[in-house]
């Protein structure tokens, strides 16, 4: 490692008190886990980050796995599930929320500060500082932890539900990822947050720790890792363990990157990620080589953004805005870009070319979408190229333009009409789509009242949104 490296590892490395006092939880934790699963012929287990000891200083999240045998059906899994998560939570005193991925899951919040008194003062001073940086205001310093439950399965066997993967990702990882290479995943997983690429969920479109970790486990070190990335094309292939064929995975997946799961083989563990994250963490890596300087994570709001990018690009902004449904963050992120997508192409359809949209949500009271048109309003004709003189089509052609009142001319032996544009306004063009498509909106999106966005509104919300304004400033002047 070179010095750079060193200081940064110093920095986000967990310190041996903090270990200590992490495993003093976890083993806590696993004690009540095993009594309150017993009856239920379940067993704890720790995945994740914590169980392969990748984890970064401060970042005290926990994945408990509950264990269930295969012959458990679905649904008692969940129920069963759901009681053991909520009932471990009462034991520890913390407060929950159920969460939902492929199934329910409970994810519970202690105030370890109830450990302190356990620790040395050490500990203690450690533990306060993870309060201030904490954002969960009013329960800190605490624990998060996740308990999900899952199926027992064996390697290589066909897994029931999709995270009954992970403890077979916890075993690879503890197996191959040894040595020097662990702090190597941290000082990767660390640069990924920092350029702002890091989190598989529907939100992030990023890296997962446990891509990271295999990168490392593929490439050696943290530079080596950076070298290699800096160099990969769209739609290279990764694959640690050859057990896929290159041709058949290129066709199968079609991702800006394609990393083989070791532990399944029909899985891309990059899938996940975009292509304009992959894109970022390309030139990312190629700036951190050139340098030598870490990337150092800002959130950048500009004053005026709006009105600023409307004297510089001479463009127009216009939107929809709604209160986001109460669906899973999985769900609710790609069903509000796939509504921009459906709205952004009628627009093009209807004339208004969409130079720029995007989509943008705080998950509880707002979600817009913002679209950057070269022009709101538009002629009342529009030019329409017809077939060359000398085609087949010319008679039907003409029959069905001159029966209906138009003035057909050619030019260089082309026939033109000029037509009539249904929506002169986008306004009008927008409320029409929201009015009469509503087949194009998703359902849940549907049912909530949809209103147009002007641009005076999108220009006093920006000015006043600070997360949506950064949001912003990332997608136009960033990578």
């Amino acid at each position: 490692m070179n010095k750079v490296e060193l200081e940064i590892l110093k920095k986000i490395k967990p310190t041996k008190k903090e270990q200590e006092f992490v495993e003093n939880f976890v083993n806590k934790l696993l004690k009540i886990s095993a009594k309150v699963s017993k009856p239920f012929y379940a067993y704890p287990l720790i995945v994740g980050s914590i169980a392969k000891e990748t984890w970064l200083s401060e970042d005290h999240d926990i994945d408990l796995f509950i264990v269930f045998r295969k012959k458990v059906k679905r649904e008692k899994l969940e129920e069963h599930g759901l009681l053991i998560g909520t009932t471990i939570c009462e034991k520890l005193k913390g407060i929950y929320n159920i969460k939902y991925a492929e199934h329910p899951y409970v994810r519970v919040k202690v105030n370890s500060s109830r450990e302190i008194g356990k620790t040395n003062q050490i500990t203690k001073k450690l533990t306060n500082k993870i309060v201030s940086n904490s954002a969960w205001k009013g329960l800190a310093p605490y624990f998060e932890i996740d308990v999900v439950p899952c199926y027992e399965t064996g390697r290589g066997e066909k897994i029931i539900s999709a995270v009954d993967r992970s403890p077979h990702h916890t075993l690879y990882i503890k197996e191959n990822l040894i040595g020097y290479r662990v702090d190597h995943a941290r000082l990767l997983k660390y640069f990924c947050k920092q350029i702002d690429v890091y989190g598989a969920d529907a939100k992030h479109n990023g890296l997962s720790g446990y891509l990271c970790e295999l990168l490392i486990i593929n490439y050696g070190t943290f530079e080596n890792t950076l070298k290699q990335i800096s160099k990969l094309n769209f739609g290279e292939y990764i694959d640690i363990e050859n057990i896929t064929d290159e041709e058949e995975a290129k066709r199968k997946f079609k991702d800006a990157l394609i990393t083989i799961d070791p532990v399944d083989k029909n899985r891309n563990v990059a899938s996940p990620l975009s292509s304009q994250n992959f894109l970022r963490l390309k030139l990312g890596a190629d700036r951190y080589l050139k340098t030598k300087k870490f990337p150092v994570k800002k959130k950048i709001t500009k004053n005026r953004l709006i009105e600023k990018l409307k004297e510089n690009r001479g463009t127009n902004f216009v939107g929809i805005k709604f209160k986001p449904p109460e669906i899973i963050i999985e769900n609710l992120y790609p069903q509000i870009r796939k509504l921009a997508k459906r709205l952004a192409k009628y627009l093009e359809e209807k004339d208004f070319p969409v130079i720029r949209y995007f989509s943008w949500t705080d998950e509880i009271k707002n979600a817009f979408i913002i679209f950057e048109l070269e022009n709101g309003m538009l002629s009342k004709f529009k030019k329409q190229e017809g077939p060359l003189i000398f085609s087949k089509e010319v008679n039907n052609f003409l029959t069905k333009y001159l029966e209906n009142g138009y003035k057909i001319y050619i030019e260089e032996n082309k026939f033109f009409i000029d037509t009539k544009r249904k929506f002169l306004n986008v306004e009008i063009a927008i409320k029409n789509f929201l009015k009469e498509n509503k087949k194009e909106i998703p359902e849940r999106i549907a049912e909530k009242k949809i209103r147009f966005f002007d641009e005076k509104e999108i220009i006093e919300e920006v000015n006043k949104n600070k997360e949506l304004n950064s949001y912003l400033v990332k997608k136009y002047f960033e990578v």
